[in-house]
């Protein structure tokens, strides 16, 4: 398996996930979005460049109200907090339970840590979960849910200590 920037080359027709919508960003939009700078899609492919997986990545803020008081004492009162948007993941139905949302995970949030030390003032991570389902697998990644919001959360440094 290989994780890379979406490219023309990669084979994404057939992908299938359990989330429709999911499976026909991946067909059709994914490639606008990064024309247009809306986002960076990154996707898990086997030795033939079939997709296997994607995640895309953008950047946010959100209003430091909603984030969780102990970080929201980092940010001045005028602020937005700067965050790194994981907007998108899904894996093919055809790998369903052989960790392959689990590893894009861990290379979205390995690569937006690295982004944040280096190339881009961002606190946390953020997702904006689709389902119960996907809100469940990110809190077992530890993603606090924020206030008043379907959003959650999860501190770079928490990040730099996995």
């Amino acid at each position: 398996m290989n994780i890379s920037r979406l490219q023309s080359f990669h084979k994404k027709d057939q992908f299938e996930c359990e989330e429709a919508s999911l499976s026909h960003y991946l067909k059709t939009q994914a490639s606008q979005d990064i024309r247009k700078k809306l986002a960076l899609c990154f996707v898990a492919t086997n030795a033939m460049d079939q997709v296997m997986g994607y995640y895309t990545l953008s950047a946010q803020s959100l209003s430091r109200s909603v984030i969780p008081e102990k970080h929201r004492k980092k940010v001045p009162n005028n602020y937005h907090v700067p965050l790194i948007l994981l907007g998108r993941l899904a894996r093919d139905i055809m790998y369903k339970g052989q960790g392959i949302g689990e590893l894009l995970l861990i290379d979205a949030l390995l690569r937006s840590f690295k982004i944040s030390q280096k190339e881009l003032g961002a606190m946390a991570v953020v997702v904006d979960p689709i389902n119960n389902y996907a809100r469940s697998f990110y809190g077992s990644f530890g993603f606090i849910p924020l206030d008043g919001t379907q959003k959650m959360f999860l501190p770079m440094n928490t990040i730099k200590k996995m």
